[in-house]
């Protein structure tokens, strides 16, 4: 399997890191919140090794230390970020290396959850290598990142019409911080910074892949489907752009009816796409859609 290929499918299926087969010494708990945890305990509190699993996807496995992810260990983060190295109060802190669902990596220090100090950046898109120095996640020498003009909107939404019946009238609503129905070109320099903050590891001078004329069309889409298969809350899907603009795959991520998450991947990759550019060339990369289809009342 390719590697991006199983990052796609890391990040929508989450595929267990550990097991669900109990080892001599272990014991399966039910932990506050509604995770579970398996592994060794000490009086009732996990300690030693284990396997942690939270409601919200997030999975750890390794040392633990009376019930406080803490040590050498891998996480893998619900958005499909992988981490393996050592851990203190829950987060990476110390030596330890990430790979992003959207591309790139780095290895070297972290603190507190950030790269804090020196490391090895492998770019997304490229794969250029390079050493880099972090100070609380801030890449030290990178472009400064782009604010909002005085003034310029920063919120945006579209509602699905479908259940306008009567004089309250429940609808479905997809809000953005940028416009919808713009592609790539016509966004803001503040606007283009949004986008390109969802990549870790996108390299200065470098543009992610976007739909040609944004993703309003999509997103309707997705506000159809809500009423026919009563969707609501959190849908990702990550499509994987092609150098020539085409997309080569879909996958998707909190839709359980099989056929509307089928037609939900179709949507987003019969979008047209302008592809990533690498030292201004096209390059392959992957772009996120992250929509909340939450229900308000009018």
């Amino acid at each position: 399997m390719k590697p991006t290929a199983f990052l796609l499918s890391l990040a929508l299926c989450l595929p267990a890191l550990a097991q669900d087969t109990l080892k001599p010494g272990e014991v399966q708990l039910k932990l506050p919140g509604g995770g579970s945890y398996i592994g060794t305990v000490k009086d009732g509190v996990p300690d030693g090794k284990g396997y942690f699993r939270d409601l919200d996807g997030m999975q750890y496995e390794g040392e633990v230390r009376m019930g406080v992810r803490e040590g050498i260990a891998e996480g893998l983060f619900p958005n499909g970020d992988r981490y393996k190295g050592q851990w203190k109060n829950g987060k990476p802190d110390g030596r330890g290396a990430m790979t992003f669902m959207l591309g790139g990596a780095y290895d070297g220090n972290w603190r507190a959850g950030v790269p804090d100090g020196r490391g090895i950046m492998t770019f997304a898109g490229n794969g250029r290598r390079a050493d880099v120095t972090f100070v609380n996640g801030m890449r030290v020498g990178a472009a400064p990142r782009v604010q909002p003009q005085p003034g310029e909107k920063t919120s945006f939404a579209i509602l699905s019409s479908a259940n306008r019946t009567g004089s309250l009238m429940k609808d479905k609503e997809v809000t953005s911080s940028v416009p919808l129905n713009v592609g790539y070109e016509g966004l803001t320099p503040a606007q283009k910074q949004v986008i390109r903050d969802a990549y870790p590891a996108l390299d200065d001078g470098d543009e992610p892949p976007y739909p040609l004329n944004g993703p309003q069309e999509l997103f309707l889409g997705l506000l159809k489907l809500t009423s026919r298969y009563q969707l609501n809350g959190d849908v990702t899907i990550y499509v994987l752009v092609g150098a020539d603009g085409k997309a080569l795959s879909a996958a998707t991520g909190g839709i359980d009816d099989p056929e509307a998450k089928r037609m939900a991947g179709i949507g987003a990759a019969l979008l047209k796409y302008k592809p990533a550019r690498c030292g201004g060339q096209p390059c392959q990369m992957m772009v996120p859609f992250k929509v909340n289809l939450a229900t308000i009342v009018r």
